[in-house]
């Protein structure tokens, strides 16, 4: 069996590191606290595109001088340098992988950035392969990217989908006939159907499909 992983605000705090990366350029931009907050909300999580966001920045905080292209590489790869993965979930990778799981990333991004952060991360060293919404010309929640994923991993049995979005991650996979794994952070779920397993913390939901996948054998 494999077990298929998004990346941003599920194996890795991408939004703790962006708020931290924001927080010290803001300053050096010459804004303020409120700045911050703004720029934090526009970005949106990472989906509001990197273009629209520099040009938004040079707008507000008056930096006529600034190149919108070295500020977008700004916005793409400044903050990987503090990306970390969530705590625990490297023991639980590991835990997945000591019983025979493939593990494989789906992720939507740039893909010079987000192989980035499974080199930071060690994660690069775990997973089987990586279907990168940059490099494929398609991103979640279109089930091209699960099926490359699956073709990826050799795989087109049960397979698990884990991730923190609900559109993207979880009823993409859910379409593409994934059993899905919901990692709230402390959200409602809000939709009429629910996912198959739903916990708090990457690490708490990684044991569930863990156990899951015991169970079943």
């Amino acid at each position: 069996m494999t077990v298929f992983l998004d990346l941003d605000n599920t194996l890795v705090d991408r939004d703790g590191a962006f708020a931290s990366w924001a927080q010290k350029s803001v300053i050096a931009w010459g804004g303020d606290a409120t700045d911050v907050e703004w720029l934090i909300e526009v970005d949106a999580h990472g989906y509001t595109p990197r273009p629209s966001i520099a040009s938004m920045i040079i707008e507000r905080l008056h930096l006529a001088s600034v190149d919108l292209k070295g500020l977008v590489d700004q916005l793409r790869y400044e903050h990987v340098d503090r990306i970390e993965c969530y705590p625990g979930v490297l023991a639980r990778l590991d835990a997945l992988r000591a019983i025979g799981e493939r593990l494989v990333i789906i992720t939507n991004g740039d893909a010079r950035q987000q192989r980035m952060k499974l080199q930071r991360t060690g994660l690069a060293d775990i997973v089987a392969g990586s279907a990168i919404s940059g490099e494929l010309g398609f991103k979640k929640p279109d089930a091209r990217i699960f099926e490359a994923a699956r073709a990826l991993a050799d795989t087109d049995g049960v397979a698990w989908m884990v991730g923190d979005h609900v559109e993207a991650d979880i009823a993409g996979a859910r379409a593409a006939g994934f059993e899905t794994a919901w990692v709230s952070h402390g959200r409602s779920w809000s939709e009429e159907w629910a996912p198959t397993v739903v916990e708090g913390t990457t690490a708490a939901l990684l044991g569930v499909v863990e156990n899951r996948i015991r169970a079943g054998r």
